[in-house]
């Protein structure tokens, strides 16, 4: 009997986690968007999650510099406060995954630090 409540206990417990925000699989979740990574797939483009550290995280901001840099799908971008992430659409034939990123970064206010967490698509 015992261990059948300790299986319960386990199950329940196990449904009432949650994203912490810690890991890059919830940095990902945050601006998944499947719709965005087929389409990007079928172009042949690339789909970049990134991760946002410091105090000065302006999601209007960084989808201003996006809208202005070559290469990336200013339609694309994604952003999310809680974990702070983006992620945006990038054609490989214009500009690398890791050019995009640092042009965001040239983009962002003081002490923001944008960062790759993981490139999706076969550019």
């Amino acid at each position: 009997m015992s261990r059948l409540v300790a299986a319960l206990l386990l199950a329940v417990a196990a449904s009432h986690a949650h994203a912490c925000g810690a890991c890059d699989e919830d940095k990902i979740a945050a601006t998944y968007d499947h719709a965005t990574i087929t389409r990007a797939a079928s172009h042949g483009q690339l789909v970049v999650f990134c991760a946002i550290e410091g105090p000065g995280y302006e999601a209007g901001r960084l989808q201003r510099v996006a809208a202005r840099t070559s290469g990336i799908d200013p339609a694309s971008v994604r952003t999310s406060a809680q974990p702070a992430t983006l992620s945006f659409v990038v054609d490989p034939r214009k500009r690398s995954a890791q050019s995009a990123a640092s042009a965001l970064q040239r983009g962002a206010p003081a002490g923001t630090r944008i960062s790759i967490v993981r490139v999706v698509g076969n550019g």
